[in-house]
């Protein structure tokens, strides 16, 4: 495919310690199943696959390639690639480019209660959010809630979105050389 040039894109920062945390089909009582997380902010670039972008054809899956113009000397300087699925026109492209450097994220479990007699599960779990950038930053936390498939989110300290039957969102904005905590409760039952 040939190069498409001056694509605008917007950075994305992420954190989703427990993507890899499925449901799977029946009650996680195990305390220690994706109690910690790791503290990687993942960096994405998403644009639009349009005309305006110079784009506005089907792409195909593959390799992409992104890099950027140094300013010092107008050269292209690689920055990351990523795969991409079949992508049509019109649709957005989402292109994980890596973990940030300088924005730090840490999930711990910070209470735990099993009731087999009533069918419950009450979990907690504290979020930080550490910026080490001089300016401030967005950044999505996503939550898989993989213990049971009826959950009810409480005492969240931050507003949260539900995103799917088993994934809650958090925007989150974190000030410059600063800290953000987060905390919630889910409750699941069978």
């Amino acid at each position: 495919m040939p190069t498409a040039r001056g694509i605008e894109c917007r950075k994305e920062l992420v954190f989703a310690p427990t993507l890899d945390m499925p449901y799977w089909g029946y009650e996680q009582l195990d305390q220690e199943y994706g109690r910690q997380g790791n503290g990687d902010v993942s960096v994405y670039l998403r644009f639009r696959n349009e005309e305006a972008q110079q784009l506005g054809i089907p792409l195909p899956a593959g390799r992409i390639r992104v890099s950027q113009v140094d300013p010092d000397d107008d050269s292209l300087e690689f920055i990351g690639e990523d795969v991409i699925d079949h992508t049509p026109r019109n649709e957005d492209v989402l292109i994980e480019m890596g973990n940030a450097f300088d924005v730090v994220g840490e999930r711990k479990q910070t209470d735990f209660r099993v009731d087999l007699r009533a069918r419950n599960l009450s979990e907690s779990f504290e979020l930080r959010l550490r910026n080490h950038k001089d300016a401030a930053v967005d950044v999505a936390v996503l939550e898989n809630l993989y213990r049971a498939a009826n959950w009810e989110i409480q005492n969240a300290s931050l507003e949260h979105r539900k995103e799917s039957s088993n994934r809650i969102r958090f925007d989150v904005q974190v000030p410059s050389e600063g800290e953000v905590v987060l905390t919630y409760t889910v409750l699941y039952s069978w």
